[in-house]
């Protein structure tokens, strides 16, 4: 379920946000750190670095064809992760992720950020952040999960062998844990902040911006996690109408080439469904469109509703019996039918074998 590092997904008026450093930063002293939580010895040399970075050598040197009129200009991932070592390299700052997420507030999200705060509930705004994510920056994917009496609000990385998709982790989580604050105004708390991955060698700076919560590294997900009860919370800013309205503006305003990812949202929301696959209605409603534009946006991308959900079933199927599972009743369960019969006749359909002569030849 990855992105290809060379396919044009990001807008690139999305990533300007982070990186047109000059624009973001008040060449002040004491409002430098009091955003960043750092103690600046040289400050005067941080803000000649940050002027110095000539947007349009920054951008060329990532590949990108850099002009004033950003619309409808897509990058690719790769030329996105050149642009974070850049700004890394150019600071000496390998935690710059976590500084540049706490340079931002709300406004910095642009409409994505008013609409996800005018929801009525915690659990509506995080739910609409991981929607607008997808259109916007699907490098990552963020959702959320209820566990017991657990709700997490999950990131995961959509490329291969990543090397400073972390960079995004960390400035999307510091972003969302200031908001999260903000937010219900010291009110509740998390329990923990946790990260899939080994702690970095400035793992004492994750705690530093995290200061108020425990963070964790070496866990299953990368995630904020709370008690369930944290999703009911009323926002403070909620509005339908506020909400309705940024929406539209933003949706208006996402380049239409944006769409060609569809394919892979469907299958990757699926995939969170695996053992019992949603309606078409379900995903569309999920997806944040009617089942007729979600039918529509399929169309012009040559497949159906259908097709997605059988190409998944037969990858999912290949791979419960190449990892030796053997019950063929057992995995028709979990990929949604009602018996036996109907998964050995797709099966075949996909295959033009059936699962036992599937299992025979893979054993052999």
């Amino acid at each position: 379920m990855n992105i290809d590092l060379d396919t044009k997904c990001i807008p690139l008026a999305h990533m300007q946000t982070y990186f047109d450093l000059s624009k973001g930063i008040v060449q002040d002293i004491n409002w430098l750190e009091q955003r960043t939580k750092l103690q600046i010895n040289n400050p005067e040399e941080i803000f000649q670095l940050i002027q110095n970075i000539n947007p349009e050598v920054f951008y060329r040197n990532a590949g990108i064809e850099y002009g004033h009129d950003t619309t409808n200009v897509f990058i690719t991932p790769k030329q996105c992760l050149k642009l974070a070592d850049q700004a890394i390299n150019a600071l000496n700052m390998p935690f710059l992720g976590l500084v540049m997420g706490n340079l931002m507030a709300i406004s910095h999200h642009g409409m994505a950020g008013v609409a996800a705060v005018a929801q009525p509930t915690l659990a509506g705004c995080l739910h609409s952040i991981g929607r607008y994510i997808s259109e916007l920056f699907p490098l990552l994917e963020m959702y959320t999960k209820i566990k017991d009496d657990k709700g997490m609000f999950i990131i995961t990385e959509n490329i291969d062998s990543p090397t400073n998709t972390h960079f995004f982790v960390e400035l999307y989580m510091v972003s969302f844990y200031n908001i999260f604050n903000h937010l219900v105004g010291g009110e509740l708390k998390l329990d923990s902040i946790n990260f899939s991955y080994a702690e970095p060698a400035w793992g004492q700076m994750y705690r530093h911006y995290f200061r108020d919560c425990t963070v964790r590294f070496n866990q299953p997900k990368t995630c904020l996690l709370g008690d369930v009860s944290l999703g009911f919370y009323e926002l403070p800013f909620a509005n339908r109408l506020m909400a309705m309205s940024a929406e539209k503006i933003l949706f208006e305003n996402i380049p239409a080439q944006s769409s060609r990812l569809l394919p892979l949202r469907l299958r990757r929301l699926l995939m969170r469904y695996y053992g019992a696959f949603p309606s078409l209605d379900t995903a569309a409603s999920d997806l944040g469109m009617s089942s007729r534009t979600l039918s529509r946006r399929l169309a012009e991308d040559g497949t159906t509703y259908q097709q997605v959900l059988d190409t998944l079933r037969e990858k999912l199927a290949k791979e419960y019996f190449h990892r030796g599972g053997d019950s063929v009743t057992q995995i028709a369960l979990k990929l949604g039918y009602t018996d036996s019969s109907n998964f050995a006749k797709a099966f075949k359909r996909w295959t033009g074998l059936s699962p036992t002569e599937f299992m025979e030849m893979n054993q052999n």
